[in-house]
C-alpha cells in the first residue's frame, strides 16, 4: 500500500518464461511471431552484401555506421557491420525503455493521479502520469486535471467543506529532475521538462508553446488550485509542496491510458517526456528509486531477465537525449526481436509503436521521395536524432514478402548533415524493401 502500489493500478507482468532465447551470432531461431510467417525465401548474406554495399558507401552515412539485419522468420542474423559496436542511440533507445516499463510496470497497468484528506487540509498527489492534461481530451481518452477537480469538489462539498489548504505531492521520484549529461538548454528550450511524479501538460506554461515550468509539480497544484475555485471550492493560502499523510484516503482519482498505450505515444511521437516518466516509474517500481539511476538499473535487469545483449551499454536516460548513452545494433535487434516473440501482447506495442514509413509520426514524412518511395508502408521505425547522429531501428517486409529485423546507427556525421543522413538511412531500408537479395 506504499506511494508506488497507490500510483499503479491494474498491473500485469511480462512473462518471462514464454520469450525464447535470443539468437547469437549465426544461430538460427525464430524472430517474429508466427502469425507473421509467410513461405518466401529469405535474402542471402552474399545477396545483401552486394545490394547495399552502394548505399552503405554513401557520404551521407558519415565515417562510422553500424548495420546489423536479421532474418525476421528464423533469427539468422544476415548481414552485420560492426553489431556489437556502442554508439549513440539517440532515441532509437527508446525501444529498450518500452520493453523495460511494460516487462516491470505491467502492460495494462494505468497510473494515478489522486487527492487524499488530511483532515485539515488536502493534497494533490502525483502518480507520474505523462499525458495528464489541464483540460478534459476526451479524444486521447488521457485524464485532466478539471476531472480530478469536479470530482474533489463534489466530495468537498458533500462534506460541507467550501474552503481548503492545498498542499502537492511529488516524493515519488527521487533526486535531479534533469539527467547529470543533459546540457541546461534541454529544458530552457522546452525539448523535455523537468522530470516530477506530478506534471499537466508536460509541464508546459501556456500550449502549445514549448515553453516549460522550472517546476512542473508547483506549476500542476496551481493549475488544480485554479479549477478548484472555479467549482467553488476557495483555496486558503499558499501551495506548498508537502508529503501526503501515510494512509490518509483518497477521495478523487483519475487514470491515464494504460501503459502500452503510453509506450506507443513515446515510440510514435518519440515524445522525451513520456520515456522518462517511464524510465522513472520502472525504477520506483522495482525499488531502484524512481530516478535516472534507479531507471537506467531497472533497464538492465530487465534485459538480463531477457537474456538481452547489454554489452556496452550505457544509459542516463530514458529518452536517448544524453549524448552519453551508448547502444550496439545487437541490442536494439534483440529488443526488437523479444518483443515480437514473446507471449505477453503487451510486449507487441513496442512493434506497433513504431511508425510506419510515410504514413505516421516521426516517419510521416520520409519516404516519399524516388529513392525512399520503395519502403513507405512496408517498414516501420523507431527514429533517433541528435546533432551529428541519425539512427532507425526496425522492421520491413522485402519484395519476396519476407520480414526483415533491421538497426542502422551511423553517430559522426558531419556537421549540418544529420538530415542528409536520414535520407541515406532511408535508402538503406528502401533497398531492403525492393531486394529479394537472393
Amino acid at each position: 500500500n506504499g506511494p508506488i502500489n497507490r500510483a499503479l493500478t491494474q498491473r500485469t507482468y511480462a512473462d518471462e518464461a514464454t520469450v525464447p532465447a535470443l539468437p547469437q551470432s549465426g544461430q538460427v531461431v525464430p524472430v517474429l511471431n508466427s502469425s507473421t510467417t509467410v513461405k518466401s525465401p529469405a535474402p542471402t548474406t552474399a545477396g545483401l552484401t552486394k545490394a547495399l554495399r552502394r548505399v552503405l558507401a554513401s557520404p551521407s552515412l558519415g565515417k562510422d555506421v553500424s548495420v546489423v539485419i536479421v532474418d525476421g522468420q528464423t533469427g539468422q542474423q544476415l548481414y552485420a557491420r560492426k553489431e556489437n559496436k556502442p554508439q549513440g542511440p539517440a532515441s532509437t533507445a527508446k525501444l529498450i525503455t518500452g520493453i523495460a516499463a511494460l516487462a516491470t510496470l505491467g502492460s495494462d497497468t494505468r497510473i494515478s493521479t489522486h487527492v487524499v484528506d488530511n483532515g485539515s487540509s488536502i493534497t494533490l498527489v502525483g502518480g507520474g502520469d505523462p499525458t495528464l492534461t489541464s483540460k478534459p481530451n476526451r479524444k486521447a481518452g488521457t485524464a485532466s486535471i478539471e476531472e480530478l477537480a469536479t470530482i474533489t469538489a463534489s466530495w468537498l462539498k458533500r462534506a460541507n467543506r467550501t474552503s481548503v489548504v492545498l498542499t502537492f505531492d511529488d516524493s515519488l521520484f527521487t533526486g535531479p529532475t534533469s539527467a547529470p549529461t543533459w546540457p541546461a538548454s534541454y529544458v530552457t528550450s522546452g525539448i523535455v521538462a523537468p522530470v516530477t511524479a506530478l506534471q499537466v501538460d508536460r509541464g508546459k506554461t501556456n500550449p502549445p508553446s514549448r515553453a516549460r515550468a522550472s517546476d512542473p509539480s508547483k506549476l500542476a497544484g496551481q493549475r488544480f488550485a485554479q479549477a478548484l475555485t472555479a467549482r467553488g471550492i476557495a483555496v486558503k493560502g499558499a501551495i506548498k509542496r508537502a508529503t501526503a499523510a501515510a494512509g490518509a484516503p483518497v477521495i478523487a482519482s483519475v487514470q491515464s491510458p494504460p501503459i502500452t498505450e503510453l509506450v506507443e505515444v513515446m515510440l510514435t511521437e518519440s515524445d522525451d517526456d513520456v520515456a522518462e516518466v517511464l524510465g522513472h516509474l520502472a525504477g520506483a517500481r522495482a525499488g531502484n528509486g524512481g530516478s535516472f539511476g534507479g531507471g537506467s538499473a531497472t533497464t538492465q535487469k530487465v534485459l538480463d531477465n531477457f537474456k538481452i545483449s547489454r554489452d556496452g551499454l550505457v544509459l542516463f536516460d530514458g529518452s536517448g537525449l544524453s549524448r552519453s548513452d551508448a547502444a550496439t545494433p545487437l541490442t536494439l535487434a534483440q529488443v526488437i526481436y523479444t518483443s515480437s516473440r514473446s507471449k505477453d501482447r503487451g510486449l507487441r506495442s513496442v512493434l506497433s509503436g513504431m511508425p510506419i514509413a510515410g504514413l505516421t509520426g516521426t516517419l510521416a514524412d520520409r519516404y516519399r521521395t524516388d529513392s525512399t518511395r520503395a519502403g513507405g508502408g512496408v517498414a516501420r521505425g523507431k527514429t533517433g536524432t541528435l546533432t551529428g547522429v541519425s539512427s532507425l531501428a526496425g522492421t520491413v517486409v522485402d519484395r519476396q514478402g519476407h520480414p526483415l529485423v533491421f538497426v542502422i546507427l551511423a553517430d559522426q556525421l558531419t556537421a549540418g548533415g544529420t538530415l542528409a543522413a536520414r535520407q541515406g538511412i532511408d535508402r538503406v531500408v528502401a533497398t531492403l524493401a525492393q531486394c529479394g537479395c537472393q
